[in-house]
């Protein structure tokens, strides 16, 4: 009897940066579990043409699709393929990409919680990335009742730090920007072009200027003048789904677009945000000690205790630093904790990530997230699917 042909699935994707070495592990966990299946690296062509990929023989494709072009050779190639790039959302592929705005929302919320009232953008023009990340930044942000203003560059090669004369421009925009400012930046590479032009000005990081990126990519990192804060992609998760869904498209006959989003994985700070903008230290105080100790249950009177206030004092001055309640502020922190452990560590029951965070049982940390994100723990471990729009 002849031998059934192992399915082979074609990987376009480069290792260039620390983003796409993750992928290429989280591709490498999700198949792992299929051996039937032919997975073979091949180099990412500067244009794809449907004969050339058809000769291939492939099943499917996972790759980046950066042009409508890119989508329509890809499309006549005729079999399933799998977008993992932000730059563009197939419109008639498979997507597993980022939450970008998801992405710019977190962002706005780390620096709020440290205070800041003023807030910018840096980011790229033509990518969709960094416009997602701009709206979710600048909503969260307004919907604080804050102050943000944003300079989009001009495009860029993905990766590439901005241009000298770009770093003028974000020079010239960091001088008009109110102070203390938070300025989060569409990626690592901006971040240390931002942070290149704050001393160009004379701007102290974190002081006059904190600088969020990212992508927490060492290679960028490694060249900043200072210590750059970073949002860490869950890029491996990326990869795991991708792979996951490339798995069903092979098997299925008929199959629906799809585009999964996942959320980033957490921020990763450092010297570039390491000073909270609350010009109230017992404020900065208190919330420095609900941050130390979210794993435990943590009552109002015992931080007014420790920072040296009674509770009625406390909540004032959290009321005149932040708008906000100490309870209130607690509940944040305990529940984004709650989000990144969740998808951190997909083994860790509810009940584990619940009493981690200091929620007194699985049921209180359901009924918070219910509350305060109108959704359940369970479903922050799932990426959220959509149908792939159409043109």
């Amino acid at each position: 009897m002849a031998e059934l042909r192992r399915k082979r699935v074609g990987i376009m994707l480069s290792i260039e940066t620390e983003h796409w070495h993750g992928v290429l592990q989280g591709l490498a966990e999700g198949f792992r579990v299929e051996p039937t299946v032919q997975v073979v690296k091949i180099a990412r062509p500067e244009r794809f043409e449907a004969a050339r990929l058809r000769r291939l023989r492939l099943d499917g494709l996972i790759t980046r699709v950066s042009s409508k072009a890119d989508e329509a050779a890809l499309l006549a190639a005729d079999f399933p393929v799998i977008n993992v790039s932000g730059r563009r959302l197939g419109t008639k592929l498979d997507n597993v990409i980022n939450d970008d705005r998801r992405v710019g929302e977190l962002a706005a919320r780390f620096f709020a919680r440290r205070g800041y009232r003023n807030f910018g953008y840096c980011g790229a023009a033509k990518h969709r990335s960094s416009t997602l990340r701009q709206e979710g930044f600048m909503a969260a942000a307004q919907a604080a009742g804050d102050e943000a203003l944003a300079l989009v560059l001009p495009e860029m090669t993905e990766g590439d730090a901005p241009s000298p004369q770009a770093v003028d421009r974000i020079a010239a925009w960091l001088a008009k920007l109110p102070r203390p400012a938070g300025v989060f930046c569409f990626n690592d590479a901006v971040a240390r072009a931002v942070a290149e032009a704050c001393v160009d000005i004379g701007a102290s990081i974190p002081n006059d200027v904190a600088v969020l990126g990212v992508d927490n990519d060492d290679i960028q990192l490694g060249f900043a003048a200072v210590a750059l804060s970073s949002i860490e992609l869950n890029r491996r998760r990326i990869g795991y789904l991708a792979a996951q869904r490339m798995l069903e498209l092979i098997t299925t006959k008929e199959p629906v677009p799809e585009t999964v989003y996942v959320p980033p994985l957490k921020i990763v700070a450092r010297g570039s945000t390491d000073k909270l903008a609350v010009n109230d230290e017992v404020v900065a105080e208190a919330i420095d000690y609900v941050a130390d100790h979210l794993g435990n249950t943590i009552y109002v009177e015992e931080i007014a205790r420790t920072v040296g206030v009674s509770r009625r004092s406390l909540e004032m001055r959290f009321k005149a630093a932040l708008g906000t309640t100490v309870y209130a502020e607690v509940q944040r922190q305990q529940l984004e904790r709650a989000e990144v452990l969740l998808m951190e560590n997909p083994k860790m029951t509810i009940a584990e990530v619940a009493y981690a965070c200091g929620f007194q049982d699985a049921r209180h940390l359901s009924v918070v997230c219910r509350r305060k994100l109108n959704c359940t723990p369970g479903s922050l471990r799932t990426p959220p699917r959509a149908a792939a729009p159409v043109d």
